[in-house]
């Protein structure tokens, strides 16, 4: 194990508490599950709501998804694949499918929501267009072979597929000295420790959100499934390889994702880069800080986020939440399927990266003195 790096994000502030490893994994309360159903329906009701207005008011059109068939894995709960799929199931006209494939717990928001889709569809009239495969994403055995059921009941001979997927664990790989994060909970700030990961979460990091996404549009190709376009999501945190070498003074910068949750992306990049120009239309998208569920398992997952609120708030850049970005995404993929000339790594943080240099400043020196500028409620809580 190495022990020693330049980097001051490998070094722990000594007035700070420290946490090791990552933030754990809870379960629901009864009182939680119990307001899960109505909480799905608000979710889809007002994500669509929100996506109905822009696309009146704005120069987004989704008239391109008409008759279109989709498949939409990690398409539920309350993060970018929900609000697509909310999209979708409202663009699909006579003869469009939709066919989401997640693996959620019974008892579980993502599970509600799944079921609300499923509602919604039969309201719509959508019959065997739609379907909802809970077991997970598959490319062998009776798994694929539902999947390809359902997709060849839906006639979808012709596929978009996009990934939404958030499975990972948070964690350093082997024989890097430590990476320490500043993160806030009900009793002030604090840093994370993270921790090495053994060989079993590291293959399941980067097969998931990664190999797994990436070679399951391959699949569907050899099984007679044409995919017109795959849609990945990503976060600029990945493209700074510099800082994931432990001799590097910005070692640890992006925090976990100078570690662990870079693998699957660079699986990702790989992908889009290598179809780009060949005829196939693979989009990795850039999104920025997304409030989701998964944003509280990453270790500064939450104080990244207030303090970026707290910068474009100063700033006055507007944040551009997850029902947009659901449509913004499928604005752009329309048009990289109809001009096949297109950015592969498409920047909808565009608003968000242009702090970044602030950002990580403040973030440094982050405190829990009252007397000091960059005490952390200073630049954690609203203006």
């Amino acid at each position: 194990m190495k022990h020693d790096s330049p980097s001051p994000f490998a070094k722990a502030d000594p007035d700070l508490r420290i946490k090791e490893g990552a933030p754990p994994l809870l379960r629901p309360t009864r009182d939680a599950i119990a307001r899960f159903p109505d909480e799905a329906n608000r979710l889809i009701d007002r994500t669509w709501a929100v996506q109905d207005a822009f696309l009146e008011k704005t120069t987004y059109d989704l008239r391109w998804m008409e008759n279109k068939h989709f498949l939409l894995a990690g398409a539920t709960g309350a993060g970018l694949g929900c609000a697509l799929a909310c999209a979708v199931l409202h663009n699909l006209g006579s003869e469009g499918s939709l066919t989401i494939i997640a693996r959620d717990l019974k008892k579980s928001i993502g599970f509600e929501t799944g079921r609300r889709m499923k509602e919604l569809a039969e309201e719509l009239g959508l019959a065997n267009r739609f379907h909802w495969v809970n077991s997970g994403l598959a490319i062998e055995g009776d798994g694929l072979a539902d999947t390809l059921s359902m997709l060849r009941e839906a006639g979808a001979d012709r596929v978009i597929y996009a990934n939404t997927v958030a499975a990972a664990h948070s964690g350093l790989l082997p024989d890097c000295p430590p990476i320490y994060v500043k993160d806030i909970d009900e009793e002030g700030l604090f840093q994370w420790k993270l921790e090495p990961l053994d060989s079993r979460m590291l293959d399941m990091t980067r097969y998931t959100m990664g190999e797994l996404a990436v070679h399951f549009a391959h699949v569907l190709e050899l099984e007679g499934i044409k995919v017109e376009a795959t849609a990945f999501a990503d976060w600029r945190g990945s493209l700074h390889r510099e800082g994931r070498h432990p001799e590097s003074l910005e070692y640890g910068k992006n925090g976990a994702y100078s570690a662990s949750l870079a693998l699957p992306k660079d699986f990702l990049q790989e992908e889009a880069a290598k179809a780009h120009g060949t005829g196939r239309v693979v989009v990795d998208f850039f999104y920025p800080i997304m409030r989701t569920r998964a944003l509280g398992f990453i270790p500064g997952g939450i104080a990244m986020s207030r303090v970026y609120d707290k910068l474009m708030k100063l700033y006055e850049v507007p944040r551009i939440d997850i029902p947009e970005l659901a449509v913004a995404t499928l604005d752009y993929l329309g048009k990289a399927i109809q001009s096949r000339r297109y950015n592969p790594f498409p920047r909808l943080d565009a608003h968000e990266h242009t702090l970044d240099l602030w950002f990580f400043d403040v973030i440094q020196k982050l405190n829990n003195r009252k007397d000091s500028p960059f005490y952390y409620k200073h630049w954690t809580e609203s203006v």
